[in-house]
C-alpha cells in the first residue's frame, strides 16, 4: 500500500507478488506431495523385495546342504526339473523363479523374481568360484528382481556336510 494516499488498497504490483508467491508455494506443495508418493512406491518395493528375500533365506536353511544319494552332484539331479524337485542347496543353482511363492504358499505377482546362482567357494576368497571338489563350501547368491529391476539381493556361504 502506499503511504499517504487517500484511497486504501493494494497496487497493481503488490497483488502480482502475492500471487506469484502463492502460486510458487502451491507448486512446490505438489511437488513434495509427488515425492512423497515415489518414495512411498519405493518403499513398498523394498519391503516386498526383502521379504522374498527372507523368505528364500529361510527356504535354503530348511534344505539339505547335498544330495545324500549323489553327494558328487552339482544342480538338478536325474528326474529333478522343477522348483517342487528342489531338494537340497544346490538344485538351485541357476534357478530362476517367476512370481515365486513363498514358503505358505502365497505367490508374488509375475512381475517380480527371484534367482539363484549357488557357486563352490573357497574359504581364503570366497568372491571366487572354487573347484567343486577342492572345496565343502558354496556360496548361494539370491537376487530378488522387479520388472528387470534388483530391489534387493545377498549371499551366504554354507558347507557341504549334513
Amino acid at each position: 500500500m502506499r503511504a499517504g494516499s487517500a484511497a486504501a488498497g493494494f497496487t497493481y504490483l503488490e497483488v502480482l507478488m502475492a500471487a506469484a508467491l502463492l502460486a510458487t508455494t502451491m507448486t512446490m506443495i505438489g511437488y513434495a506431495l509427488a515425492h512423497s508418493r515415489h518414495v512411498q512406491s519405493e518403499q513398498e518395493l523394498l519391503q516386498q523385495g526383502r521379504y522374498l528375500l527372507h523368505d528364500g533365506m529361510a527356504w535354503l536353511r530348511l534344505l539339505a546342504r547335498y544330495d545324500a544319494g549323489e553327494p558328487d552332484s552339482w544342480g538338478f539331479e536325474a528326474g529333478e526339473s522343477t522348483v517342487a524337485d528342489v531338494d537340497d542347496v544346490d538344485d538351485l543353482d541357476g534357478l530362476i523363479e517367476l512370481g515365486p511363492t513363498d514358503r505358505a504358499g502365497d505367490a508374488a505377482g509375475k512381475d517380480w523374481q527371484r534367482a539363484w546362482t549357488v557357486r563352490p567357494a573357497d574359504l581364503a576368497t570366497p568372491t571366487i568360484d572354487a573347484a567343486k571338489e577342492a572345496t565343502p563350501l558354496m556360496r548361494v547368491t539370491v537376487a530378488v528382481t522387479h520388472l528387470g529391476r534388483e530391489i534387493t539381493s545377498d549371499t551366504v556361504l554354507l558347507s557341504r556336510t549334513p
